[in-house]
């Protein structure tokens, strides 16, 4: 601690009051430091109760503090950039014990009353000694008030010119009696009638005038009786003018006492927190401007020329514009979040210090300084989702960020299933924060795949989709806010090698077929028997094809070219089809299917490739009915291999039984015919049969140059329908 600037912070118990003050204190909590024209103190976020209050001991009492007092004396409570809670009070406010104008203490107690009732107290001695020498004129421009102050050696403006009357070698007490005799006229723009008032008036209006060892103070509230705003540069500016007329030596010597502040709005400028001062107040400065510099700080911390470049700090004149820009990651700079039409939102703050000196015609010196607390208005800011999902780990990792310090995480939805951090844990999920330097941080979720709350759905033979559907429930602090954030996440994943393969079913009216491609990058070709499947066959097969991503379907219906029978009886029909895929690449069967189907009979014709003919037939729908029994063939000899009450089936080669064939053109006729023979009378009797006769014509077409056909004839009466085709 230099000799020229140091502080004193004491504790101790006021058993006078109802208070406690025996709570621990963790190292750290409180913070008092002297910077510029302040005494400076910082109160952990973190100890801060539901309700604090400070009050002020000096040698007459204790004094609370309200809105009000402190603006009129010089004090200012705010929550900085980390949630802190700061303490300012200027070095000539209220209570202050004031050695001269060098050295300034102040005894200030911190009440903190605690959400179950109980009320601490801790009591401060401030002590801070003057870093730097005062100015002719300093004006501060604090949170909640204005206040300048100018040496008792001050500029008169006389008709010769401007000379300095100096009254620092008056005794203290004289020249703070000499003031409480003067009058002070506020001047207002576009006020015509401006009327003097007493020190003591004025002070009833919130002006508080005072003199201390070696300055005349004027401190008052924004948006007082007789302040006024103005524009400069396009910035709103609110200003207090007054001049003070102080009785000397029979004269009335007027002493101009103003002051005049930015109300800056900042704004974002990219990376940027953007705020813009008037290079020069016109209320307070007369003649010419000399510009002396600035300096600028962030918090309670003034910011060296190396600070300044080091960290990204921009400070430029435009005009007679001065331009700041504070990086928005910078060291002091807050992010303060919120939730706007559901959406999440980020405004930046932070406590920025800007002290501006300047000469003119009647100043020598002015030093300006500006505290506030710079914040933008909120803008949407979507958090950003990372999806860092690896399907080789088998495991959904995703990242959702940025957010500001002050959002932190309540819950997790994954599914249906809502749980706090720790019984997300608890249920096999991987959450971590991933924290950054600047205070802000983000939030990492890892879910196996084969994790219950994981859906898994498969889109073809080749790739399962897992989906992880989430929602981040967060809060935002201080006020609560709440704030979700939804998503689904879906990786496809390729399935371990499967080969295609060949799958049969039977169907109510045929026999299906389907290729089921795997995971192998192969083209095939299918073949029907011994002829390739094309479309041809699929026209005169009155085949139904279906083609997916993974898979080759083919419906045959019944009798139609490509089936081959097995078994036939009165009862069903054995049918047959041999499939096989054949690998265009290598022109080699790599897999083949035979797949056989009954089928419930009831009339047909089959004309085999064998040359055989098979036929199933009702003879009692003659009237009147023939008894299936008595049925043969052309040759009586050939009866039914098998009958019913109501059917006859008949099995027979193409060349037995009396079958007749005949050439019409291109094709074999092959004819026969299932009779009865009709049993008559006594010869000597009239000629009369006692049953009808039964015929029925059976016929089978083949090409001339091939007999390798099948061809189906459905019978009279019977429910399906279906032509002869070739089979070749």
């Amino acid at each position: 601690m230099s000799l020229t600037s140091r502080i004193m912070l004491l504790s101790w118990l006021l058993t006078s009051l109802p208070l406690c003050c025996s709570i621990s204190v963790p190292f750290g909590t409180f913070t008092a430091k002297c910077h510029e024209r302040h005494f400076w103190l910082t109160i952990k976020a973190s100890f801060l109760g539901s309700e604090v209050q400070f009050s002020f001991e000096d040698s007459t009492a204790i004094h609370f503090l309200s809105s009000q007092q402190a603006a009129e004396c010089g004090y200012t409570v705010v929550l900085n950039y980390h949630g802190d809670l700061v303490f300012r009070a200027s070095y000539l406010a209220c209570h202050v014990d004031n050695k001269k104008d060098t050295e300034f203490r102040l005894q200030v107690w911190f009440v903190n009353r605690q959400i179950d009732g109980r009320v601490n107290a801790y009591p401060f001695k401030l002590l801070c000694s003057l870093a730097q020498p005062w100015s002719p004129r300093e004006i501060v421009c604090e949170e909640n008030y204005m206040e300048a102050s100018v040496q008792w050696h001050f500029p008169v403006v006389l008709q010769g010119g401007v000379k300095r009357l100096n009254l620092l070698s008056e005794a203290p007490e004289d020249r703070a009696k000499r003031l409480s005799k003067s009058r002070v006229v506020f001047y207002r723009q576009g006020d015509a009638h401006q009327a003097s008032q007493s020190i003591q008036e004025a002070a009833v209006l919130g002006y508080h005038i005072v003199s201390t060892d070696t300055r005349i103070l004027l401190r008052s509230a924004y948006s007082s009786p007789l302040s006024y705003t103005l524009k400069e540069q396009d910035i709103q500016v609110e200003a207090v003018t007054a001049v003070i007329t102080i009785l000397f030596e029979g004269m009335s010597i007027p002493v101009e006492i103003s002051m005049a502040c930015a109300k800056t709005e900042p704004v974002v400028d990219g990376l940027y927190i953007l705020s813009t001062f008037p290079l020069i107040l016109s209320s307070l400065v007369q003649g010419w401007f000399g510009n002396g510099g600035m300096r600028m700080g962030i918090g309670e911390r003034t910011l060296s020329e190396c600070e300044l470049h080091e960290g990204g700090y921009e400070a430029t004149l435009k005009g007679q514009t001065v331009e700041i820009r504070i990086p928005s990651g910078a060291q002091g700079a807050k992010i303060k979040s919120g939730v706007i039409q559901g959406l999440y939102a980020q405004s930046l703050s932070v406590d920025l210090f800007f002290m501006h000196h300047w000469e003119d015609m009647i100043w020598l010196h002015t030093q300006h300084r500006s505290l506030q607390l710079l914040r933008t208005p909120y803008v949407p800011q979507t958090p950003t989702l990372i999806n860092n999902t690896d399907s080789s780990t088998s495991m959904f990792s995703i990242t959702l960020g940025v957010f500001a310090a002050d959002v932190s995480l309540h819950s997790i939805t994954v599914k249906d299933e809502t749980m706090t951090w720790k019984e997300a844990g608890h249920q096999g999920l991987h959450l971590f924060q991933l924290p950054f330097s600047n205070g802000s941080h983000a939030y990492t979720l890892q879910v196996p795949f084969s994790h219950r709350l994981v859906t898994q759905k498969g889109i073809s033979v080749q790739y399962k989709r897992y989906i992880l559907a989430f929602t981040f429930d967060f809060i935002i602090f201080p006020a609560k806010q709440r704030y979700s954030y939804s998503a689904d996440v879906v990786c496809d994943v390729k399935q371990p090698g499967v080969s295609a393969w060949l799958e049969g079913k039977c169907t109510e009216g045929g026999i299906l077929v389907v290729l089921h491609y795997g995971s192998e990058d192969v083209q095939w070709e299918l073949y029907v028997g011994q002829r390739m499947l094309d479309w041809e066959l699929v026209r005169l097969g009155d085949y139904r094809l279906k083609s997916k991503n993974d898979y080759l379907s083919v419906e045959m219906p019944l009798y139609s070219p490509g089936m081959t029978y097995e078994e036939f009886s009165l009862k069903d029909v054995v049918a047959k089809v041999e499939f096989s895929a054949v690998n265009v690449a290598t022109f080699k069967v790599e897999h083949s299917l035979v797949q056989r189907c009954k089928f419930p009979v009831r009339d047909l014709l089959v004309c085999l490739p064998e040359r055989r003919m098979v036929v199933v037939t009702d003879t009692t729908r003659s009237v009147p009915p023939t008894s299936p029994n008595s049925t043969t063939l052309l040759d009586p000899s050939c009866v039914p291999v098998a009958t019913d009450s109501t059917r006859a089936l008949f099995n027979f080669s193409l060349d037995s039984c009396g079958t007749t064939v005949s050439v019409e053109g291109s094709y074999l006729l092959y004819e026969n015919q299932i009779r009865y023979a009709q049993k008559f009378g006594p010869e000597d009797a009239p000629i009369i049969h006692t049953d009808s006769p039964f015929r029925l014509t059976l016929q089978c077409r083949y090409p001339v140059n091939d007999t390798r056909t099948v061809a189906v004839h459905l019978l009279p009466d019977t429910t399906i329908k279906s032509p002869s085709l070739p089979w070749t």
